[in-house]
């Protein structure tokens, strides 16, 4: 883009921002903006990837970053604000407002961590679309966690204990962003979050959870073999053996000599006992 057509952007960004505290103006505005750029930039075989399964406006992505960039200022002042805003965009069912929605949300974190929380719960869900909630995982959940790292791993905790499947594996998703920020490092957290799920691995969570083994084991493999072996002893669950059995060639070789040994005595025991 030209420097004429970036302050144009701006402009309009900031036309926006004035309109912080009128969530329904701000909408209306947002969509006549996202109208006139989708008109100029949408055509047919342009798109980079096959479209999505939600309406989209197809404007170039820094339109939505001139908005958010406007909005971080009154959203990290007014959090409350910035979520009811949040919350009038999501009404919309098409991308970009729901993109913008997740990074308000994330900006409202550091605020208020614990409202935040609720929107990114109740939004990100099973059904909703894939890019929405990768959206919602990282432009609100990093923030989140970031803000407040008690409230983003109870709201994980919620996730990876689900009944359901489907949410489990939003809560490992999660949990593979924060193993692989190197800035992290209370990894014993991730082992408690992971120790039901693990010892209770199936074969419809086994490869979500070969990710994330697999991630650990590179992080800290002297831990992550320690909690393997822990949550093995106890459940003795074949799925779980043969997890670690995908999950070696991620160990050193010293280490997974130890893992295998782990695996040999749980099966000579068995085989003893009968």
């Amino acid at each position: 883009m030209t420097a004429v057509e970036l302050s144009r952007l701006k402009k309009l960004a900031d036309e926006l921002a004035v309109r912080f505290l009128q969530p329904e103006e701000f909408k209306r505005l947002l969509i006549d903006r996202l109208e006139f750029y989708a008109d100029r930039v949408t055509r047919p075989g342009n798109l980079a990837r096959p479209a999505p399964l939600i309406p989209r406006y197809g404007v170039p992505p820094i339109f939505l970053k001139a908005v958010e960039q406007s909005l971080q200022k009154p959203a990290e002042e007014a959090p409350t604000a910035a979520l009811d805003l949040a919350q009038e965009l999501w009404k919309e069912n098409s991308l970009e407002p729901r993109l913008l929605a997740a990074s308000l949300i994330g900006m409202a974190a550091r605020g208020d961590p614990d409202a935040a929380a609720d929107l990114l719960v109740n939004y990100c869900v099973p059904r909703e679309n894939p890019l929405v909630q990768e959206a919602l995982l990282e432009r609100s959940g990093v923030q989140l966690r970031e803000a407040n790292l008690q409230v983003w791993f109870d709201l994980v905790e919620r996730w990876v204990n689900s009944e359901t499947l489907a949410q489990q594996l939003i809560g490992f998703r999660a949990l593979q962003g924060v193993i692989a920020d190197r800035d992290f490092e209370n990894l014993p957290v991730v082992y408690r979050l992971l120790t039901g799920p693990i010892q209770a691995a199936n074969r419809s969570t086994l490869n979500d959870l070969g990710l994330l083994v697999s991630a650990l084991a590179r992080r800290s493999p002297v831990e992550t073999i320690f909690f393997l072996r822990q949550c093995y002893n106890r459940s003795r669950n074949p799925i779980l053996a043969r997890l670690i059995r995908k999950c070696l060639p991620d160990f050193p070789s010293e280490s997974q000599a130890n893992l295998r040994k782990v695996i040999q005595e749980q099966t000579d025991g068995r085989e003893t006992t009968a």
